[in-house]
């Protein structure tokens, strides 16, 4: 909130004074559905007199997430002189592997672990009773959503910039990143291998439509990522047999597939679990305004889709739910480069409410400070060799 304080107040400078910036069209059909969003919740607390304001503030929220990104974005302008797409992924993957790798040496370093603690406030209890990695600051379905994005992003970036796929040392960064990722982040939380589905599916895709002309770098990407996958696979066969720690790890992160085959069944204990978390509501009024009730977890269910509607109904989960539809389309039409990441994005938004209740908005207020230029070199109408680096 204090770096969103900081973000409104760079935001006004710009625009009032050197007159570079403008309020994006996007924000404000945002704002208007987070404000109804708002309204809406609120009149579900009022109608079922109940004080949980969980998501009657959500106005705010929506202000705080796309204003803290704008001195991350401005901060990118004032070092590289633009921003681009490749730009973002590089700095959002650079903050996901930290987390990754914080959340080992936490792991296994009480000390680094102790220091941790006295940055970031931790329910330590509760992360001790359910054993569960914790990251430098965040953890479990948070942390995973938040994984999962990045590594749509990274296979959005290798698919669609050929001036990426030309650089063989950012080729193997990326998916280094991607394999590194997968793997702690599904340590973390299993949501984040979502991502990973996701993104190799919008890059199989993306190969697709480039079927019948030359994908840059193609054949290099191809052979990276298989030198890759067999590498990383060799190594997680090494820890599974040699050591305990990760043998435990591993066997959590990718339980669905160790089940698969050993038992011949495609699950988890996460999933066995949630199948008995679908909870709805028990009469007409609840579906349409919902019981005003969404904290403490009051009807002992995790799933975002129940939650939601229990809490402001049918009314607040559909103005929610168009809200991501309306950024998936809007940014889609706006950058048709990449519209297959927003279809990622969009996928993934409705994908989340099966495990939690938590939005990635996050991913797209990055997309909502780029200038008239930077849009265009991102839709390829200024070619790329004019991109300062």
């Amino acid at each position: 909130m204090i770096v969103a304080v900081i973000g409104l107040l760079w935001f006004g400078y710009d625009a009032l004074l050197r007159r570079n910036v403008q309020l994006p069209q996007v924000m404000v059909v945002g704002l208007l559905f987070a404000g109804l969003y708002s309204i809406i919740n609120i009149f579900a607390i009022e109608f079922n007199a109940t004080d949980d304001y969980s998501y009657a503030n959500y106005v705010t929220t929506f202000l705080v997430w796309i204003f803290s990104v704008y001195p991350a974005i401005a901060l990118i302008r004032l070092t590289h002189g633009e921003v681009t797409l490749p730009l973002i992924t590089y700095y959002l993957v650079a903050v996901t592997l930290f987390q990754c790798i914080t959340g080992l040496i936490m792991d296994n370093s009480p000390a680094f672990d102790e220091f941790n603690g006295k940055i970031v406030v931790w329910e330590r209890d509760f992360f001790d009773r359910i054993n569960r990695i914790r990251c430098f600051s965040t953890s479990l379905d948070l942390a995973g959503v938040r994984f999962a994005l990045v590594l749509i992003l990274i296979m959005a970036t290798l698919g669609v910039e050929d001036s990426v796929r030309r650089n063989k040392g950012e080729v193997l960064f990326l998916l280094f990143s991607f394999f590194v990722i997968t793997g702690i982040g599904c340590m973390v939380a299993r949501t984040t291998f979502t991502g990973t589905a996701v993104g190799l599916l919008l890059m199989i895709v993306l190969k697709i439509n480039h079927l019948g002309q030359r994908m840059q770098g193609g054949g290099y990407l191809f052979g990276a990522f298989v030198a890759w996958a067999l590498l990383f696979s060799a190594v997680g066969i090494y820890l599974y047999n040699t050591d305990e720690y990760y043998n435990d790890l591993l066997r959590f992160a990718f339980e669905g597939f160790f089940n698969f085959f050993e038992r011949g069944e495609f699950t988890t204990g996460s999933t066995e679990v949630l199948e008995t978390m679908w909870k709805w509501p028990s009469d007409t009024k609840t579906w349409i305004i919902g019981s005003g009730i969404y904290d403490a977890f009051a009807y002992g269910t995790d799933i975002g889709y129940c939650r939601l509607i229990l809490y402001s109904g049918l009314t607040g989960f559909v103005v929610f739910a168009l809200s991501f539809v309306y950024y998936a389309y809007f940014f889609a039409r706006k950058y048709p480069r990449y519209v297959w990441l927003f279809v990622g994005y969009l996928a993934m938004t409705f994908i989340v409410w099966m495990k939690v209740s938590t939005d990635i908005l996050m991913i797209y207020a990055f997309f909502f400070w780029f200038t008239a230029e930077e849009s265009d070199r991102i839709n390829g109408i200024i070619p790329e060799e004019s991109i300062v680096s």
